[in-house]
């Protein structure tokens, strides 16, 4: 019996390519066709939560993060080329007694698996931190209110649309005064994604 299923077995598999060739295509299919196609360009809006500035000044609050990314310059289907090819962010991160910035830049993806994804962002940022000769015990001194954002991610792909990532953000005082060494926030929380 099991010799009858094994025969079986190796006469489907050496019919199925001629079976396969004989069917018709559908009009306008070309039999040399790519196996993959690239990838559709795609939005993405991001919304999220973080701590804000853990262990420092302005501990204890939380930020609302808000976040859009544009689709890749150039949609490549090779996965490493495609890791050099930046998107393009806008966002906001905001809370209701501490420092809030809004920045914008460029997000370097790398898919790890299918699923799962690293980040990579830098880019401009402004902020309404307090400056100045007086600043309260509380708040973080931001030394001027433009500067740098630059942020690292790990992301898993929940389905085709939707993906969860965990985000550490810090807003940079490049170009700020040494003075009273102002330091910005840093953040970790994490971020529901939309594509669309």
């Amino acid at each position: 019996m099991p010799r009858v299923a094994l025969l079986i077995l190796a006469g489907f598999l050496a019919a199925s390519p001629a079976l396969s060739q004989s069917q018709a295509l559908p009009p306008g299919v070309s039999s040399y066709a790519p196996a993959t196609e690239t990838p559709l360009p795609s939005w993405e809006a991001r919304l999220g939560i973080a701590p804000a500035n853990p262990g420092g000044r302005e501990s204890g609050l939380l930020n609302f993060n808000g976040e859009v990314m544009t689709p890749r310059i150039i949609p490549l289907n090779d996965r490493i080329a495609s890791a050099f090819v930046p998107r393009f962010h806008l966002g906001s991160s905001i809370n209701f007694n501490g420092t809030r910035y809004a920045y914008a830049g460029a997000t370097w993806t790398v898919d790890l698996s299918k699923n799962v994804f690293v980040e990579a962002s830098f880019g401009a940022a402004v902020n309404d931190g307090k400056t100045g000769p007086v600043v309260p015990e509380n708040r973080l001194v931001v030394g001027c209110d433009t500067g740098t954002r630059g942020a690292a991610a790990l992301g898993v792909r929940l389905s085709d649309r939707w993906s969860l990532i965990a985000t550490l953000e810090q807003f940079g005082t490049t170009g700020c005064s040494d003075k009273d060494k102002p330091r910005g926030p840093a953040n970790f929380g994490a971020r529901l994604g939309y594509t669309f």
